[in-house]
C-alpha cells in the first residue's frame, strides 16, 4: 500500500537550508520509506510531539505524523539532528 505524503509548507525552506545532496537523500528516504511503511521506520516522539515520529536520514531528522484513517504521512519538519532546532520548528508548526 502506498501512503500519500503531504508536506508542511515550510518543509521546502527546511530542505533549501541543507546541501542539495542531503536534500535529495532526505526526499528519497521520505518517498521510499515513509510512502511504503511509515510505522516500520522511525521512532515515536514524546511531549507535545507525542503524535509524531522521527526518521533519521544521515545527520538529519524528519518529523512526521502518520494518519491511518486517510493513509497519509504528514511531514512537519526536516533539520539537522545535532541540535534540537528541528523539534522546536516542528512544535511551532503544530496547529
Amino acid at each position: 500500500m502506498n501512503w500519500t505524503i503531504i508536506y508542511h509548507r515550510d518543509v521546502e525552506d527546511d530542505l533549501e537550508s541543507v546541501t542539495p545532496s542531503a536534500a535529495r537523500r532526505i526526499v528519497r528516504a521520505i518517498d521510499g520509506k515513509l510512502s511504503q511503511a511509515p510505522m516500520q521506520f522511525g521512532a515515536a516522539l514524546s511531549g507535545n510531539l507525542a503524535n509524531f515520529r522521527k526518521l533519521r536520514v544521515g545527520d538529519y531528522r524528519v518529523v512526521y505524523q502518520v494518519v491511518d484513517v486517510t493513509v497519509t504521512v504528514y511531514v512537519l519538519a526536516v533539520g539537522p539532528r545535532r541540535d534540537k532546532d528541528v523539534y522546536n520548528a516542528a512544535s511551532k508548526r503544530i496547529g
